[in-house]
């Protein structure tokens, strides 16, 4: 799985989502910022590769929109890093003990399988 940037990622989850039957809508105005991706249940922020500092600046800010959106679920997605996935790992289930979910695209089954008919390949 790769994607060359972070908007061709959250592309490729607008697509999943409506394929899927979700309404989804991209860079969303939230509480001061803007959301990568935001459907009825989500609130999704984008990052290429999920390396420790990316998570954490992922989580802050998304820490900003939740005032905005305290029904959303907090998601923060992107690819699994080829160095420091052991960083990468540790920080995400920091992130998720405190009710972040941590999407790594590259290592879910649906995400997988979808990304094989978008694109054609794995």
């Amino acid at each position: 799985m790769y994607f060359p940037s972070e908007h061709s990622l959250q592309n490729f989850l607008f697509v999943f989502f409506k394929a899927h039957g979700y309404e989804a809508a991209t860079e969303v105005q939230v509480g001061g910022g803007k959301a990568d991706l935001v459907t009825h249940i989500h609130l999704i922020e984008c990052k290429q590769l999920l390396t420790r500092s990316k998570l954490f600046e992922a989580a802050g800010q998304l820490t900003t929109y939740l005032k905005a959106r305290p029904d959303k679920l907090l998601v923060i997605a992107g690819l699994t890093p080829a160095s420091g996935e052991y960083e990468a790992k540790q920080a995400a289930q920091r992130l998720e003990d405190v009710g972040y979910l941590v999407w790594f695209l590259d290592e879910i089954a649906d995400f997988k399988s979808f990304y094989k008919k978008w694109y054609g390949f794995y």
